[in-house]
């Protein structure tokens, strides 16, 4: 079938196009090569479209993980991800994936089925109140009415979904509405509706935060994922080395920098920040991974700079905001704060480098402890960044076990770390995988999946064997849902602390042999290597099933606020 059919009426002809091919076309435009869906009645006609277009279907085995594969095809390119999903429990199973998106500010768009519109109120199949369940958690949520205004209205969501910090969008299309055909010269398909730029914001107060992060003694600087969102990795070196300055990241700032960067600091974090002057936030929010901005030195003057207005003083004063892309400001303050910046930062530096030793020499007798059954968590993600290659993706999917890697995997490069971000949704990792792969078939990707996570949307391992698409699972398998373990047991005793968080020991290995991928399962830290080695060669996916301590807990876990 072409992509438009023609009609002769009152002897002219006329070229018809559905709704569906109108979204696939809009798609395109985008730069959307792929969709992330699962099949249902209401939605087929955009499957048509995506033919016609050259976009590819990609189909999973649950919502959920189409909707975080969105996510993560829009991380990774840094344009728009497409998820769709049938009406009803479709556009419901999709709702975690969405929410996800919304705290990690990834702009991905949903596009859900819906109940014809003639039979409106009427217990059409599948029906359901789509758009009052979206619109907390999307920064554009609507009904397309008809069909000629599918690509206006999705130029709508777009729109708003770049507004500021980047978030995700959802349309509901109705049955009868994707399946209509109409005059093709009557379709507006927009072209240039949103403004493209990198905005700097005030140029006074921009000088005024170089000058004081230049004049600081003990100045740090925090980067978050808008960095990454931004592809500033070139300003932040350009930053760090200008102003002499420690360089700390969270969330997919990951990679920033290289490992062995002179200002790339990490387990020092907490040193820093009780010792700093000046502290400069840097595209990531005061919320709880942040302490609400309670655990910042008070006597420190603080900086925030954020993509949205709406983060900037969020729960905690600040000494200086700016708004703008991060990678434009960062080139801005260089620009502002003319020739060399005093070395008066060096002890500073030299005192937290010291501080990375020591934590440094504190570990290091854990991991060179082969005697140890089961594997310490610890000695687990230490093997995990031994094994990364320079172009290596590593996704994080899991609770306690990801958390002791947030203070050990370093990424090689910028978009080298993925992880849920704020919601803290376990299940990411097969989507972002299957994205990661896809995208970047040239890459390395490795997972690190808790056993309880893997439990949620492993079974699209089956996705991964089927079209091909290598990765290395790494499941972290203590049987029990460890982070809130702990703090259940710390409130009610460890015997209680067992109930509803202790699961059985399965075998992940002989699953992904069945799956058609490979397994293996490892029980003694000597054996943790080899066995990565071994999965990397296998050239399918695979899952290195490693039985480690469920009686060792990280210290994020640990100081977590919820417990106190």
């Amino acid at each position: 079938m072409g992509t438009v059919e023609t009609q002769v009426a009152s002897g002219q002809d006329v070229k018809l196009i559905s709704g569906g091919q109108i979204v696939a076309k809009f798609l395109k435009q985008e730069g959307v090569n792929h969709i992330f869906t699962i099949s249902g009645g209401h939605i087929i006609d955009i499957y048509n479209g995506c033919l016609d277009e050259g976009i590819r279907i990609v189909d999973v085995r649950h919502e959920q993980v189409a909707a975080h594969a969105a996510d993560a095809y829009a991380r990774i390119t840094g344009n728009l991800g497409c998820a769709v999903v049938t009406a009803g429990p479709g556009t419901t199973d999709a709702v975690t994936g969405v929410a996800n998106a919304f705290r990690a500010e990834s702009p991905m768009l949903l596009i859900g089925g819906g109940g014809p519109l003639k039979q409106y109120k009427m217990g059409a199949l599948q029906d359901l109140a789509h758009v009052p369940m979206m619109t907390p958690i999307t920064k554009f949520a609507s009904t397309v009415m008809t069909t000629e205004r599918c690509a206006e209205m999705m130029s709508q969501a777009v729109r708003e979904m770049y507004n500021g910090a980047p978030g995700p969008g959802y349309l509901e299309i109705p049955h009868d509405v994707l399946d209509a055909k109409v005059d093709a010269s009557k379709v507006r398909i927009p072209k240039n509706y949103r403004v493209r730029g990198e905005f700097i914001g005030d140029p006074n107060e921009l000088a005024r935060a170089a000058d004081v992060i230049a004049n600081a003694e003990r100045p740090v600087v925090l980067f978050g994922t808008q960095t990454r969102t931004c592809r500033a990795h070139e300003a932040v070196d350009r930053f760090a080395r200008h102003f002499n300055i420690p360089v700390y990241v969270n969330g997919a700032a990951r990679g920033t920098l290289p490992r062995n960067h002179p200002y790339n600091f990490m387990p020092s974090r907490r040193v820093a920040f009780d010792n700093a002057d000046v502290i400069f936030l840097v595209g990531t929010p005061l919320d709880f991974r942040m302490g609400y901005g309670r655990r910042l030195n008070p006597k420190a003057k603080v900086i925030i700079l954020d993509m949205d207005y709406k983060n900037v003083g969020y729960n905690r004063d600040f000494d200086i905001g700016l708004v703008g892309n991060i990678r434009a400001i960062l080139n801005a303050m260089c620009e502002a704060s003319k020739g060399d910046v005093a070395r008066k930062h060096d002890p500073f530096i030299k005192m937290l480098r010291e501080e990375e030793e020591k934590t440094k020499s504190k570990n290091d007798k854990i991991i060179k402890d082969d005697s140890r059954v089961p594997i310490h968590p610890l000695r687990l993600v230490h093997e995990i960044n031994e094994f990364l290659l320079e172009d290596t993706v590593f996704i994080g999917d899991g609770g306690d076990i990801v958390t002791f890697s947030g203070s050990v995997v370093k990424p090689h490069k910028p978009g080298g770390w993925m992880d849920p971000g704020p919601l803290g949704t376990l299940g990411v990792g097969t989507g972002f995988a299957l994205a990661s792969k896809l995208l970047q078939p040239e890459r390395d990707v490795v997972v690190l999946f808790g056993d309880g996570s893997f439990g949620l949307t492993g079974f699209d391992f089956e996705t991964m064997v089927r079209n091909k698409l290598p990765f290395v699972g790494v499941i972290g398998n203590n049987a029990s849902w460890n982070q809130i373990r702990y703090g259940q047991a710390m409130k009610y005793g460890k015997e209680r602390g067992d109930v509803g968080n202790v699961t059985a020991d399965v075998r992940f290995d002989r699953f992904a042999e069945a799956m058609g991928g490979f397994g293996i399962r490892v029980t003694e830290p000597s054996q943790i290597r080899p066995a990565l080695e071994k999965a990397r060669d296998s050239g399918v996916p695979a899952l290195v099933d490693v039985v480690i301590d469920r009686e060792v807990y990280s210290s994020g876990t640990m100081n977590q606020t919820m417990y106190k």
